[in-house]
């Protein structure tokens, strides 16, 4: 073909067609650009192709791990609901004559009140496709957005619990530090009878002041450990309900 055209253009020049040789070149190079517009929309429609693909791929990825989330979740979920019901329980006892087997109850419960179960979501596929510009080429910006508050609020719901949990512990060290009671008298290990125990116990519970303060610290543990598993269990839903089950 090259061969072709340059005989052309031999032609041409030899029989001094000057002005349809410019002719025949400028079409010539029309040609070539025209071929090249096209060889650069096909380049461009193929990478837009591959990128698409490897975005859909990316999003699959990461519902896979939100799902793998979820099922940890439901477990922490499970444990925020056992504290929150074990708060209410405590208010019942607080307002209940504080016999020995009372006495026993509450303080199993107010023990548990300073485990923490926490768990965050595995980041790891979020985190490469923000590195990677993947995430920047999501289309859906309610998807986009729904993954992003999804990340952020869970590590956010993490903080909350500890706040909490630090807001109860510094409690227990107000009432022994001023000397309202003993943390000994917390400990079910210590060999303190329970008559004794809750001869202590009652001591705080009479104290309006502490006990106030000990009931809106129960109020406000519900509120944060209830709120945070409603808040939970949407968020899980609605990046799933978003994210693509399968790419085929």
């Amino acid at each position: 073909m090259i061969k072709f055209f340059s005989s052309i253009r031999r032609n041409f020049l030899s029989e001094g067609k000057t002005a349809k040789y410019l002719k025949y070149a400028i079409g010539e190079i029309v040609l070539v650009v025209i071929g090249i517009l096209i060889a650069i929309s096909l380049n461009n429609s193929n990478q837009q192709k591959n990128l698409k693909e490897n975005v859909d791929n990316q999003l699959s990825l990461l519902r896979q791990s939100v799902y793998r989330d979820s099922l940890s979740f439901s477990g922490l979920i499970q444990y925020n609901t056992k504290q929150a019901n074990n708060l209410k329980r405590l208010i019942q006892l607080m307002h209940t004559p504080m016999d020995e087997e009372n006495c026993k109850e509450f303080v199993t419960n107010y023990n548990q009140l300073i485990e923490v179960r926490t768990n965050i979501a595995d980041r790891s596929i979020y985190d490469e496709m923000v590195n990677s510009g993947a995430y920047s080429k999501i289309e859906e910006q309610t998807l986009k957005s729904q993954i992003a508050n999804y990340y952020q609020l869970s590590a956010h719901f993490d903080e909350i619990i500890w706040m909490y949990v630090k807001d109860f512990r510094a409690f227990n060290n107000k009432v022994s530090m001023d000397g309202t009671i003993s943390l000994a008298y917390l400990d079910e290990n210590l060999t303190i009878s329970e008559k004794e125990r809750c001869a202590y116990f009652n001591i705080l519970l009479q104290n309006e002041e502490k006990k106030i303060m000990l009931e809106n610290l129960f109020y406000s543990g519900i509120s944060t450990y209830e709120q945070i598993n409603n808040l939970y269990s949407v968020l899980i839903h609605r990046v799933m309900t978003g994210l693509p089950e399968h790419i085929e």
